[in-house]
């Protein structure tokens, strides 16, 4: 592909590390408590991480033998850390968002493309602060953090 820049594989690169149960289980407990998403949604996939980012992988009995390639990126990038909190990422809430009970905004689509071209507006609801999913006309659109009186996005 003549002219696109593409990212060359860290001769570093290692497949990430399958998580703990107990890391695991906080996980699935913050996805429940901030969104309602039932844990067991996620009982065919394995969490796996690197310094920043947890990675959502398919179940497999191969894991072991998986682990020894040298990779760029190991399944779906499930979620970030970002300043000590875990923000999901746009694919997770599209894909599991429907199963998602609360930490839900409904937004009109005036309100949406406005969240989209000014990337932070000034917004009241009644959830609490946190990240959120953004729904529009029953679509997820992907990540927000509400804040008392604000709301940012994080839509691509």
């Amino acid at each position: 592909m003549k002219g696109k820049n593409r990212k060359k594989l860290d001769p570093q690169a290692t497949w990430p590390r399958l998580i703990p149960e107990e890391e695991r289980e906080e996980i699935l407990r913050y996805l429940e408590n901030r969104f309602g998403i039932p844990p067991e949604i996620f009982n065919s996939y394995e969490f796996l991480a690197t310094a920043k980012n947890y990675w959502l992988f398919v179940r497999t009995p191969h894991l072991r033998t998986l682990e020894k390639l040298r990779i760029q990126t190991a399944g779906l990038l499930f979620l970030r850390k970002v300043s000590g909190y875990l923000k999901p990422t746009t694919a997770t809430l599209q894909r599991f968002g429907v199963y998602a009970r609360r930490g839900i905004l409904d937004l009109d689509r005036y309100t949406l493309d406005r969240l989209r071209l000014e990337k932070k507006i000034p917004f009241t609801c009644s959830l609490e602060p946190g990240y959120v999913i953004l729904r529009c006309e029953g679509k997820i659109w992907g990540c927000g953090l509400y804040l008392p009186e604000k709301l940012i996005s994080y839509l691509p």
